[in-house]
């Protein structure tokens, strides 16, 4: 897969960042960042993220349950794939060798799965690599300069 075409895991960070953030700076990039991955076809994310947004949008009370829901389901288009058998296998690997938290190990998982090259967020180490998929902070990267390993 070229670097033109390449998949990209979108992280709850950058979900959250786009909807309700106190950084408008953040919250505009987190859009740009959403708004080119959409367009070109290349964002996906999974199940566990989007509920991981909705647990967070409830716990903060600064929408209505409806309302959360509403803005949750715009998110879909991404994706809504569940986590397999297969994934937390990949997961155990990836935590043994990085000892990220459990729940980003399945995400990383799962973006391998997804067969994406690059993994947007903020809460890991910009550029670091992990087979396959490449870690890029949103925040200090705007789409086009996307490069992978």
């Amino acid at each position: 897969m070229n670097e033109t075409s390449a998949r990209v895991f979108i992280d709850s960070n950058v979900l959250l960042y786009s909807i309700e953030s106190q950084d408008a700076r953040k919250a505009l990039h987190a859009g740009q960042w959403l708004d080119y991955l959409l367009q070109t076809g290349r964002g996906v994310t999974n199940l566990q993220v989007l509920n991981e947004v909705t647990n967070v949008l409830l716990k903060r009370r600064v929408m209505s349950p409806e309302q959360v829901f509403r803005v949750v389901d715009t998110f879909g288009p991404f994706g809504t794939t569940p986590i397999s058998r297969e994934i937390m296998t990949a997961a155990r690997l990836i935590r043994l060798s990085t000892r990220y938290q459990w729940w980003d190990c399945l995400l990383l998982a799962s973006a391998v799965e997804l067969r994406c090259a690059g993994f947007l967020s903020e809460d890991m180490s910009d550029g670091r690599a992990i087979p396959g998929l490449t870690i890029i902070n949103p925040f200090l990267h705007s789409p086009p300069q996307l490069r992978f390993h």
